[in-house]
């Protein structure tokens, strides 16, 4: 039976996580600091109560998110928070419970499940690339003004494939 990583808006929105054993689903400890009203830390503690572990990723795991996540173009999307649970996930081969469309972008880029919580999943994946306002230059490194003519850059969509 595969393993199911909790990200926040599972607790957020108070939804039951899915039917496994307990000991099946995960999170990490960032989770529950993202975690700011009372309804969900409680909803959060129940979920501990009924067996959910909290554990860290592997550094190599975060490591291999990180550089997938430059390739898509969603390193800037995403927060420590994201990355520690798509490297969990990774880790343990499990299935990534989430309604957040960035982290869905990046698990179908490393071959990672997702499950949406409320939203719709995803129906095509996108590579990002950053575009001046100014000038029209593309960029791909981490840049936020032109190099050519000091405008604001903006993302854009490089790569676009259908799911």
């Amino acid at each position: 039976m595969p393993r199911y990583v909790a990200d926040s808006s599972v607790f957020i929105l108070g939804m039951p996580l899915p039917q496994s054993p307990p000991n099946q689903t995960v999170t990490t400890p960032d989770v529950f600091r993202e975690l700011k009203d009372t309804q969900s830390k409680i909803v959060f503690e129940a979920a501990v109560d009924q067996g959910l572990r909290i554990e860290q990723p592997l550094p190599h795991f975060v490591s291999e998110v990180c550089d997938r996540a430059r390739t898509t173009g969603d390193v800037e999307r995403l927060s420590e928070t994201d990355i520690g649970l798509l490297a969990k996930t990774l880790e343990c081969g499990g299935i990534l419970c989430t309604d957040d469309y960035a982290i869905q972008n990046v698990a179908e880029s490393l071959g990672i499940r997702t499950e949406p919580i409320v939203q719709e999943h995803i129906k095509e994946t996108f590579e990002w690339g950053k575009r001046c306002t100014g000038c029209g230059k593309r960029f791909e490194g981490s840049e936020q003004v032109c190099l050519i003519c000091g405008s604001r850059l903006v993302g854009y969509r490089k790569k676009r494939k259908r799911i």
